[in-house]
């Protein structure tokens, strides 16, 4: 009975949550943010060209990691594009073990990548 009752606790907390937006109803479960973390199979880096924020997924409307600054060395690790045509790059923060996505757009140097695809394949035009 216990069980019971908390299974519907936890379920009408979910619930209310959805409804307030609130909680479970956070950046993480927008469309395109619940991207699970993706395998290292790139071994280039870059250098941010200024201040923007690490993302949770491949998209801006995504949740932040944490803020990176300009000059900050991000380590590779593999590439998407999302539906909007934009290319992004899975990351680990030079120096941290942060990981997170990070867009093209926003590095000033690309060095040493082979462009790999997150699910293995190569993408020569993510440059």
């Amino acid at each position: 009975m216990a069980r019971v009752i908390g299974a519907l606790a936890i379920a009408g907390a979910t619930g209310a949550a959805l409804l307030t937006g609130s909680g479970a109803a956070s950046a993480a479960t927008l469309p395109g943010c619940g991207a699970p973390r993706p395998v290292n199979v790139d071994s280039g880096w870059g250098v941010m060209g200024g201040s923007f924020n690490l993302k949770t997924a491949p998209y801006a409307k995504c949740g932040n990691v944490t803020r990176v600054h300009a000059g900050q060395v991000l380590y590779f690790h593999c590439w998407t594009r999302n539906e909007y045509g934009r290319h992004w790059v899975y990351v680990r923060v030079k120096g941290t073990g942060t990981h997170g996505w990070m867009s093209k757009d926003n590095l000033r140097t690309i060095r040493n990548t082979q462009r790999q695809a997150c699910g293995g394949e190569d993408h020569r035009d993510y440059r």
